[in-house]
């Protein structure tokens, strides 16, 4: 027998042990702290034993009591930095997803799971103003944000064959940390990233048009939170504005492939 292969009854004992720790985790947050009492030589003493030279079987499992304990609880009161709501219904899903082991390339390989992603993609496309629109999921907001802005580049600014060339990005001066790395990851350059200060919507869009204007050639393409108070207000009327601009300052298939909710203005430069 492959010494790989995991009988479905040894699957399901596996299976309800991990069930066990995860609900016994969440029943315990009311009551954890929000960071626990560690430090990082007692994380690297806690791990530190050699890799095994054979396969564990169940028994590695024995140990997670231990990382459970040395993590960081998944509390709403850890105010450290952003992070996810990590909902409990969603590592179940997680779980399934891992099982079923789809390849969400091409409807051909992952028919349900390309056709959930299309309509998802659709529906939030549709609550944000942006009806009929297309794209992918990706893993989070900084891929996302890459890949975005490698979709404006190419547009207006072929890349793929030749190589990068230069090219200024104009973009709020809320705009998130990624953006700057994808600049430098797309051959861009950080130095070419040009912050307008945003203020309430009306004035931010009025800056971006006095950009756009001031380009030799008209070229927008759409990302990632041009303002965020224009998400945080739900100011359905700014969202719709920075759409309407893009519209009017791109090329307009090219901008559609690239809304997502904000707003960057790529040129070439003088």
């Amino acid at each position: 027998m492959n010494a790989l292969h995991l009988s479905v009854a040894e699957f399901r004992s596996l299976a309800a042990r991990m069930t066990d720790l995860s609900a016994d985790l969440l029943a315990a947050l009311d009551g954890a702290r929000a960071f626990p009492e560690v430090s990082g030589a007692h994380t690297a003493r806690a791990f530190a034993a050699p890799l095994p030279e054979q396969g564990l079987g169940a028994a590695a499992l024995d140990a997670l009591g231990e990382v459970l304990a040395l993590s960081r609880a998944p509390t709403p009161r850890f105010y450290g930095y952003v992070l996810g709501s990590g909902e409990p219904v969603a590592a179940l899903a997680d779980l399934l997803a891992s099982v079923l082991n789809q390849n969400v390339t091409a409807w051909r390989s992952a028919p349900a799971a390309v056709t959930i992603e299309r309509h998802l993609v659709e529906s939030i496309g549709g609550a944000l103003g942006c009806d009929g629109f297309t794209g992918s999921l990706c893993g989070g907001g900084s891929m996302a944000n890459l890949m975005g802005l490698a979709m404006a580049r190419e547009a207006q600014l072929p890349a793929n064959e030749s190589g990068a060339r230069a090219g200024i990005v104009y973009a709020s001066s809320e705009v998130h940390m990624s953006i700057p790395k994808a600049m430098a990851l797309l051959g861009l350059g950080r130095e070419s990233l040009s912050l307008i200060e945003s203020g309430d919507c009306p004035a931010a869009l009025d800056a971006f048009r006095e950009a756009g204007d001031a380009r030799e050639e008209p070229a927008a393409a759409l990302l990632e939170a041009i303002h965020l108070r224009i998400i945080r207000r739900k100011e359905d009327l700014g969202r719709r504005a920075c759409l309407d601009l893009a519209r009017q300052s791109g090329r307009g298939r090219e901008v559609k492939k690239n809304v997502i909710a904000g707003l960057f203005f790529l040129k070439r430069p003088a």
